[in-house]
């Protein structure tokens, strides 16, 4: 996850240092509250992220827990961004693999009103109702609409195409849909977005941009949409 600054050019990171209970070498990842009985923060999973502290900006290593022979100390701290408002851009992926393109969906047919497209393959499973839609070849390129209903491989729109769309278009989906949903699945190093997975699935982030290019620099902007700095306190 990259941390993205403010419109006047202004940090608004506010960065604290814990101790961490698991070993950490990547930059960029959500952090939980620690587990019952455990000694520091937690890593989050691809689809876990409740109870987050905030995302880091460096490593803490190999954590250790034995006294070491060299009487070094044995604390592991990480430096994580805590305000729970901060936001997050992420490349969007076709897989938990870092950098692995966005699927490829290719149009057969298009309605003529601009309200349907029917693609090669399913856009029903994995479900991309309530994804988005973004054309990257064709008539409608650079341009994109929320898809409000799917059947195996047609997708349906409310608000149409401004241009037919003809076979042989191109298009990625992103499983979810800004201020709408409230999962993002993160892949297997935590810091990048795989959109190849059922809208619905994944860790508690909350997407409020879609920034679409092409099938490998298209992002999702997002906040840990489950911060123990706003929850209720008990």
């Amino acid at each position: 996850m990259e941390f993205q600054f403010d419109m006047s050019g202004t940090s608004n990171a506010v960065v604290k240092r814990y101790q961490v209970a698991a070993t950490n070498t990547t930059v960029g990842m959500p952090f939980l509250v620690p587990a019952s009985s455990g000694a520091g923060l937690v890593v989050a999973t691809t689809t876990g992220a409740a109870n987050s502290v905030g995302v880091n900006i460096d490593a803490a290593g190999t954590y250790v827990t034995a006294q070491q022979a060299d009487s070094s100390d044995t604390q592991r701290t990480v430096g994580l961004i805590i305000n729970p408002f901060a936001v997050y851009s992420m490349l969007m992926t076709g897989g938990a693999t870092e950098g692995t393109a966005m699927v490829l969906y290719t149009a057969s047919s298009g309605g003529s009103d601009g309200l349907t497209i029917i693609f090669t393959g399913s856009v029903a499973s994995p479900e991309m109702d309530e994804g988005v839609a973004y054309c990257i070849a064709g008539a409608n390129v650079g341009v994109s609409r929320k898809i409000t209903s799917t059947s195996s491989a047609t997708a349906t729109f409310t608000v149409a195409w401004p241009r037919d769309v003809a076979a042989g278009d191109t298009f990625v989906i992103a499983p979810f849909n800004p201020l709408q949903n409230i999962t993002i699945q993160l892949t297997t190093l935590l810091t990048q977005a795989d959109a190849s997975i059922a809208v619905g699935t994944g860790a508690a982030l909350k997407a409020i941009e879609l920034k679409f290019t092409d099938r490998t620099n298209s992002y999702v902007n997002a906040v840990l949409a489950d911060s123990v700095f706003t929850a209720a306190m008990t």
